[in-house]
Protein backbone atom coordinates (compact mmCIF):
# COMPACT_ATOMS: atom_id res chain seq x y z
CA UNK A 1 0.00 0.00 0.00
CA UNK A 2 1.12 3.56 -1.23
CA UNK A 3 1.48 6.34 1.38
CA UNK A 4 0.44 9.41 -0.25
CA UNK A 5 0.43 12.52 1.19
CA UNK A 6 -1.05 15.48 -0.99
CA UNK A 7 -0.96 19.58 -0.58
CA UNK A 8 -3.33 20.16 -3.72
CA UNK A 9 -6.80 19.38 -5.16
CA UNK A 10 -4.47 19.59 -8.56
CA UNK A 11 -2.00 17.10 -6.99
CA UNK A 12 -5.08 14.74 -5.68
CA UNK A 13 -6.32 14.96 -8.98
CA UNK A 14 -3.12 14.01 -10.86
CA UNK A 15 -2.56 10.81 -7.97
CA UNK A 16 -5.72 9.67 -8.87
CA UNK A 17 -5.68 9.63 -12.64
CA UNK A 18 -2.60 7.09 -11.94
CA UNK A 19 -4.72 4.65 -10.11
CA UNK A 20 -6.13 1.72 -11.89
CA UNK A 21 -9.66 3.23 -13.19
CA UNK A 22 -11.44 -0.22 -11.90
CA UNK A 23 -10.04 1.06 -7.57
CA UNK A 24 -12.93 1.30 -5.12
CA UNK A 25 -12.71 4.15 -2.61
CA UNK A 26 -13.40 5.23 0.98
CA UNK A 27 -13.18 8.44 2.62
CA UNK A 28 -12.94 9.33 6.60
CA UNK A 29 -12.19 12.28 8.59
CA UNK A 30 -10.22 9.99 11.15
CA UNK A 31 -8.01 7.37 11.35
CA UNK A 32 -7.88 4.47 12.84
CA UNK A 33 -5.11 1.68 13.11
CA UNK A 34 -4.44 -2.20 14.64
CA UNK A 35 -1.18 -3.08 14.78
CA UNK A 36 0.43 0.23 12.90
CA UNK A 37 -1.75 -0.91 10.15
CA UNK A 38 -4.91 1.16 8.95
CA UNK A 39 -8.27 -0.27 10.43
CA UNK A 40 -11.15 -0.36 8.38
CA UNK A 41 -14.38 -2.33 9.47
CA UNK A 42 -18.10 -2.73 9.86
CA UNK A 43 -20.68 -0.37 11.46
CA UNK A 44 -21.29 -3.91 13.25
CA UNK A 45 -17.74 -4.09 14.50
CA UNK A 46 -18.10 -0.41 15.68
CA UNK A 47 -21.48 -0.35 17.40
CA UNK A 48 -22.76 -4.15 17.94
CA UNK A 49 -25.81 -5.46 16.59
CA UNK A 50 -29.07 -5.24 18.31
CA UNK A 51 -31.02 -8.77 16.84
CA UNK A 52 -34.06 -7.62 17.41
CA UNK A 53 -34.04 -4.36 15.27
CA UNK A 54 -31.97 -5.58 12.79
CA UNK A 55 -34.54 -8.45 12.05
CA UNK A 56 -37.45 -5.49 11.55
CA UNK A 57 -34.64 -3.50 9.39
CA UNK A 58 -34.39 -6.87 7.21
CA UNK A 59 -38.20 -7.71 6.76
CA UNK A 60 -38.72 -3.66 5.92
CA UNK A 61 -35.72 -3.64 3.52
CA UNK A 62 -36.91 -6.52 1.77
CA UNK A 63 -40.24 -4.90 1.26
CA UNK A 64 -39.04 -1.66 -0.43
CA UNK A 65 -36.97 -3.96 -2.66
CA UNK A 66 -39.77 -5.83 -4.11
CA UNK A 67 -41.62 -2.85 -4.35
CA UNK A 68 -39.25 -0.83 -5.75
CA UNK A 69 -36.34 -2.67 -7.69
CA UNK A 70 -37.15 -6.53 -8.77
CA UNK A 71 -33.63 -6.83 -10.30
CA UNK A 72 -31.87 -6.53 -7.28
CA UNK A 73 -33.88 -9.48 -5.47
CA UNK A 74 -34.60 -9.83 -1.64
CA UNK A 75 -30.49 -10.98 -1.22
CA UNK A 76 -28.70 -10.90 1.96
CA UNK A 77 -26.79 -8.58 0.10
CA UNK A 78 -28.87 -5.75 -1.05
CA UNK A 79 -30.99 -6.02 2.00
CA UNK A 80 -27.82 -5.24 3.87
CA UNK A 81 -27.17 -2.33 1.34
CA UNK A 82 -29.95 -0.23 2.39
CA UNK A 83 -29.22 -0.93 6.43
CA UNK A 84 -25.75 0.67 5.62
CA UNK A 85 -26.91 3.47 3.01
CA UNK A 86 -29.89 4.76 5.41
CA UNK A 87 -27.98 5.16 8.26
CA UNK A 88 -28.31 1.42 9.95
CA UNK A 89 -25.03 -1.39 10.61
CA UNK A 90 -24.63 -4.11 8.85
CA UNK A 91 -22.02 -6.57 7.83
CA UNK A 92 -20.32 -4.87 5.11
CA UNK A 93 -17.84 -1.79 4.15
CA UNK A 94 -19.32 1.31 2.13
CA UNK A 95 -17.11 2.43 -0.15
CA UNK A 96 -17.43 3.97 -3.61
CA UNK A 97 -16.47 4.20 -7.06
CA UNK A 98 -15.96 7.87 -7.41
CA UNK A 99 -13.59 9.22 -6.01
CA UNK A 100 -14.66 12.30 -5.09
CA UNK A 101 -17.75 11.17 -3.15
CA UNK A 102 -15.29 9.78 -1.14
CA UNK A 103 -13.35 12.79 -0.67
CA UNK A 104 -16.59 14.34 0.17
CA UNK A 105 -16.79 12.19 2.88
CA UNK A 106 -13.12 12.62 3.64
CA UNK A 107 -13.57 16.34 4.33
CA UNK A 108 -17.07 16.78 6.32
CA UNK A 109 -17.71 15.39 10.11
CA UNK A 110 -20.89 13.19 10.71
CA UNK A 111 -23.12 14.56 13.34
CA UNK A 112 -26.41 14.20 14.70
CA UNK A 113 -28.95 15.80 17.34
CA UNK A 114 -32.18 14.83 19.05
CA UNK A 115 -35.41 17.08 18.45
CA UNK A 116 -38.93 16.76 19.63
CA UNK A 117 -41.36 18.42 17.46
CA UNK A 118 -44.97 19.65 18.16
CA UNK A 119 -47.79 18.83 15.58
CA UNK A 120 -51.33 16.81 15.13
CA UNK A 121 -52.48 13.57 13.79
CA UNK A 122 -54.96 13.12 11.27
CA UNK A 123 -57.67 14.16 13.64
CA UNK A 124 -55.95 16.90 14.56
CA UNK A 125 -55.03 15.07 18.40
CA UNK A 126 -51.88 16.68 19.67
CA UNK A 127 -48.71 14.53 19.12
CA UNK A 128 -45.03 14.84 19.80
CA UNK A 129 -42.13 13.47 17.43
CA UNK A 130 -38.98 12.22 18.44
CA UNK A 131 -36.10 12.49 15.26
CA UNK A 132 -32.71 11.78 14.80
CA UNK A 133 -31.89 15.24 12.66
CA UNK A 134 -28.17 14.56 11.00
CA UNK A 135 -25.70 16.74 8.70
CA UNK A 136 -22.05 16.78 7.80
CA UNK A 137 -20.10 19.62 8.09
CA UNK A 138 -16.66 20.74 6.89
CA UNK A 139 -14.29 20.67 9.78
CA UNK A 140 -10.67 21.53 9.19
CA UNK A 141 -8.02 18.88 10.07
CA UNK A 142 -6.72 15.98 8.14
CA UNK A 143 -8.97 13.64 5.90
CA UNK A 144 -8.24 10.23 4.89
CA UNK A 145 -8.70 8.90 1.52
CA UNK A 146 -8.52 5.02 0.79
CA UNK A 147 -8.00 3.36 -2.50
CA UNK A 148 -9.04 -0.25 -2.65
CA UNK A 149 -8.44 -2.80 -5.60
CA UNK A 150 -11.77 -3.73 -6.74
CA UNK A 151 -10.35 -7.68 -8.20
CA UNK A 152 -8.38 -8.39 -4.93
CA UNK A 153 -11.31 -7.38 -2.90
CA UNK A 154 -13.91 -9.54 -5.08
CA UNK A 155 -11.52 -12.25 -4.82
CA UNK A 156 -11.08 -12.33 -0.74
CA UNK A 157 -14.31 -10.47 0.83
CA UNK A 158 -16.38 -9.74 -1.84
CA UNK A 159 -17.61 -6.83 -3.66
CA UNK A 160 -21.14 -5.49 -4.60
CA UNK A 161 -22.03 -2.68 -6.97
CA UNK A 162 -25.16 -1.40 -5.78
CA UNK A 163 -26.26 -0.20 -9.49
CA UNK A 164 -29.08 -2.56 -9.30
CA UNK A 165 -30.88 -0.25 -6.66
CA UNK A 166 -31.20 2.54 -9.36
CA UNK A 167 -35.31 3.41 -10.13
CA UNK A 168 -36.00 4.99 -13.14
CA UNK A 169 -37.24 8.26 -12.57
CA UNK A 170 -35.39 8.76 -9.37
CA UNK A 171 -32.10 9.11 -7.37
CA UNK A 172 -31.68 7.07 -4.42
CA UNK A 173 -28.96 7.56 -2.06
CA UNK A 174 -26.87 4.36 -3.18
CA UNK A 175 -26.85 5.71 -7.11
CA UNK A 176 -26.31 9.34 -5.59
CA UNK A 177 -23.60 7.83 -4.08
CA UNK A 178 -22.16 5.49 -6.74
CA UNK A 179 -22.61 3.16 -4.12
CA UNK A 180 -20.52 -0.38 -3.47
CA UNK A 181 -20.07 -2.41 -0.67
CA UNK A 182 -17.31 -4.38 0.89
CA UNK A 183 -18.19 -7.78 2.36
CA UNK A 184 -19.39 -9.47 4.40
CA UNK A 185 -16.64 -9.37 6.82
CA UNK A 186 -16.88 -11.39 9.52
CA UNK A 187 -15.31 -9.64 13.01
CA UNK A 188 -12.58 -8.56 10.86
CA UNK A 189 -10.74 -5.29 9.17
CA UNK A 190 -10.58 -5.26 5.24
CA UNK A 191 -7.54 -7.05 4.52
CA UNK A 192 -4.37 -5.40 3.40
CA UNK A 193 -3.77 -6.65 -0.04
CA UNK A 194 -7.05 -5.09 -0.53
CA UNK A 195 -5.63 -1.47 -0.39
CA UNK A 196 -3.67 0.56 -2.80
CA UNK A 197 -3.25 3.62 -1.32
CA UNK A 198 -3.60 5.86 1.87
CA UNK A 199 -3.66 9.33 0.26
CA UNK A 200 -3.83 12.13 3.42
CA UNK A 201 -4.27 15.47 2.39
CA UNK A 202 -5.99 18.50 4.71
CA UNK A 203 -9.90 18.85 4.22
CA UNK A 204 -10.12 22.03 2.52
CA UNK A 205 -7.88 19.63 -0.32
CA UNK A 206 -10.22 16.75 -0.39
CA UNK A 207 -13.52 19.22 -0.25
CA UNK A 208 -12.23 21.57 -3.23
CA UNK A 209 -11.41 18.71 -4.81
CA UNK A 210 -15.05 17.45 -4.32
CA UNK A 211 -16.52 21.03 -5.13
CA UNK A 212 -14.63 20.53 -8.61
CA UNK A 213 -16.43 17.76 -9.02
CA UNK A 214 -19.90 19.00 -8.35
CA UNK A 215 -20.21 17.84 -4.60
CA UNK A 216 -21.09 20.98 -2.66
CA UNK A 217 -23.77 20.54 -0.55
CA UNK A 218 -25.34 17.15 1.40
CA UNK A 219 -28.53 17.09 -0.97
CA UNK A 220 -25.86 15.56 -3.81
CA UNK A 221 -25.34 13.08 -1.93
CA UNK A 222 -28.24 12.16 0.03
CA UNK A 223 -31.01 12.99 -1.89
CA UNK A 224 -34.72 14.07 -0.45
CA UNK A 225 -37.39 11.72 -0.50
CA UNK A 226 -39.10 13.56 -3.43
CA UNK A 227 -35.99 12.33 -5.32
CA UNK A 228 -35.39 9.08 -3.49
CA UNK A 229 -38.44 6.70 -3.18
CA UNK A 230 -36.47 4.48 -0.85
CA UNK A 231 -36.16 6.74 1.93
CA UNK A 232 -39.38 8.10 1.63
CA UNK A 233 -40.55 4.60 1.97
CA UNK A 234 -38.18 3.67 5.17
CA UNK A 235 -39.98 7.55 6.59
CA UNK A 236 -43.41 6.18 5.83
CA UNK A 237 -43.74 3.17 8.28
CA UNK A 238 -45.37 3.87 11.53
CA UNK A 239 -44.64 5.26 14.60
CA UNK A 240 -44.59 4.21 18.08
CA UNK A 241 -45.37 5.47 21.46
CA UNK A 242 -42.16 5.75 23.84
CA UNK A 243 -41.54 7.00 27.55
CA UNK A 244 -39.75 10.43 26.54
CA UNK A 245 -37.90 11.69 29.88
CA UNK A 246 -38.43 15.37 29.64
CA UNK A 247 -42.50 14.97 28.89
CA UNK A 248 -43.86 16.55 31.40
CA UNK A 249 -47.22 17.77 29.84
CA UNK A 250 -48.44 14.25 29.40
CA UNK A 251 -48.86 14.44 25.50
CA UNK A 252 -47.95 11.15 23.73
CA UNK A 253 -44.75 10.87 22.24
CA UNK A 254 -43.33 8.99 18.88
CA UNK A 255 -40.34 7.82 17.42
CA UNK A 256 -39.97 6.26 14.48
CA UNK A 257 -40.07 2.08 14.40
CA UNK A 258 -37.18 1.92 12.59
CA UNK A 259 -35.43 4.96 14.04
CA UNK A 260 -32.82 6.32 11.18
CA UNK A 261 -31.03 9.35 10.75
CA UNK A 262 -32.93 12.59 8.92
CA UNK A 263 -31.18 14.45 6.68
CA UNK A 264 -34.20 16.87 5.52
CA UNK A 265 -36.72 18.51 7.68
CA UNK A 266 -39.75 16.40 7.24
CA UNK A 267 -41.87 18.56 9.36
CA UNK A 268 -45.57 18.77 9.01
CA UNK A 269 -48.22 20.66 10.68
CA UNK A 270 -51.14 17.50 10.50
CA UNK A 271 -49.97 14.54 9.53
CA UNK A 272 -51.46 12.89 6.47
CA UNK A 273 -53.93 9.40 7.00
CA UNK A 274 -51.35 7.29 6.13
CA UNK A 275 -49.18 8.06 9.12
CA UNK A 276 -49.68 5.93 11.74
CA UNK A 277 -49.00 6.45 15.50
CA UNK A 278 -49.23 3.38 17.74
CA UNK A 279 -49.64 3.53 21.18
CA UNK A 280 -49.74 -0.50 21.98
CA UNK A 281 -52.70 -1.23 22.29
CA UNK A 282 -53.25 -4.60 22.26
CA UNK A 283 -56.21 -7.02 21.07
CA UNK A 284 -55.86 -10.04 24.30
CA UNK A 285 -56.39 -6.56 26.43
CA UNK A 286 -60.01 -6.39 25.13
CA UNK A 287 -60.88 -9.78 26.41
CA UNK A 288 -61.97 -11.02 23.02
CA UNK A 289 -61.65 -10.75 19.05
CA UNK A 290 -64.61 -9.19 17.27
CA UNK A 291 -66.56 -11.65 15.50
CA UNK A 292 -65.54 -14.52 17.18
CA UNK A 293 -67.92 -16.94 18.09
CA UNK A 294 -66.56 -19.63 20.17
CA UNK A 295 -64.27 -17.25 22.58
CA UNK A 296 -61.15 -18.28 22.31
CA UNK A 297 -57.39 -17.29 23.41
CA UNK A 298 -54.99 -14.92 22.45
CA UNK A 299 -51.33 -15.83 22.69
CA UNK A 300 -48.76 -13.25 22.72
CA UNK A 301 -45.61 -13.73 21.06
CA UNK A 302 -42.27 -11.78 20.59
CA UNK A 303 -41.97 -9.64 17.35
CA UNK A 304 -39.07 -12.17 16.06
CA UNK A 305 -42.06 -14.03 15.52
CA UNK A 306 -43.89 -11.59 12.92
CA UNK A 307 -39.95 -10.20 11.41
CA UNK A 308 -38.26 -12.96 11.39
CA UNK A 309 -37.51 -16.39 8.87
CA UNK A 310 -37.15 -20.10 9.07
CA UNK A 311 -36.10 -21.01 5.57
CA UNK A 312 -36.85 -24.96 4.99
CA UNK A 313 -38.43 -25.44 8.45
CA UNK A 314 -41.74 -27.58 7.65
CA UNK A 315 -44.70 -25.04 7.94
CA UNK A 316 -46.12 -28.09 11.19
CA UNK A 317 -47.40 -26.62 13.95
CA UNK A 318 -48.76 -29.91 17.03
CA UNK A 319 -48.59 -27.23 19.29
CA UNK A 320 -50.95 -24.88 17.68
CA UNK A 321 -53.38 -27.99 16.72
CA UNK A 322 -53.36 -28.69 20.79
CA UNK A 323 -54.79 -25.26 21.57
CA UNK A 324 -57.20 -25.54 18.77
CA UNK A 325 -58.83 -28.55 19.59
CA UNK A 326 -58.84 -27.43 23.41
CA UNK A 327 -59.95 -23.40 22.76
CA UNK A 328 -61.52 -24.00 19.55
CA UNK A 329 -60.29 -20.67 18.57
CA UNK A 330 -56.55 -19.05 19.09
CA UNK A 331 -55.23 -15.72 17.75
CA UNK A 332 -51.28 -14.94 17.75
CA UNK A 333 -50.37 -11.82 18.56
CA UNK A 334 -46.82 -9.87 17.94
CA UNK A 335 -46.19 -6.13 20.41
CA UNK A 336 -45.52 -4.79 17.04
CA UNK A 337 -47.24 -2.85 14.01
CA UNK A 338 -46.19 -3.51 10.33
CA UNK A 339 -46.31 -1.64 7.46
CA UNK A 340 -45.43 -2.96 4.21
CA UNK A 341 -45.01 -0.63 0.78
CA UNK A 342 -47.50 -2.03 -1.67
CA UNK A 343 -46.98 0.53 -4.66
CA UNK A 344 -46.13 4.55 -4.78
CA UNK A 345 -46.92 6.31 -1.95
CA UNK A 346 -49.73 3.65 -0.91
CA UNK A 347 -48.76 1.70 1.82
CA UNK A 348 -50.56 -1.17 4.09
CA UNK A 349 -50.70 -0.82 7.64
CA UNK A 350 -51.30 -3.73 10.26
CA UNK A 351 -51.39 -4.82 14.00
CA UNK A 352 -49.10 -8.20 14.35
CA UNK A 353 -51.96 -10.64 14.64
CA UNK A 354 -53.09 -13.56 12.85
Amino acid sequence: MKQIAVTSAQALRRVLAELDDQALFRGQVAYYEKDGRPSVITSFDRRGCIPSQMLNWCRYAENVLDTYSSAAGTSLTFTQALLQHYGWRSFYVDCSASAAVSAWFASHVYSERQTVELCEDCEEEPVMLVKRMASYEFAEGDGHLYAFDRAIAEKRVGVTDLAALKIEGARPRTTAQDAWLLGPLNNTEVPMECFIAHITASRSVFRDYAAEEGLTDTDRLFPPTKDDPILRALLGLPWKKINHPENKVGMPVFQRALDLPEYHDSFGKIASRGTAFFQGARVADRGSIDGERYGGIVVQVPEQALFGTADGVPLYFPKVGELLAEHRSVAFESTSLSSTSTCEAEYFIKRGSW
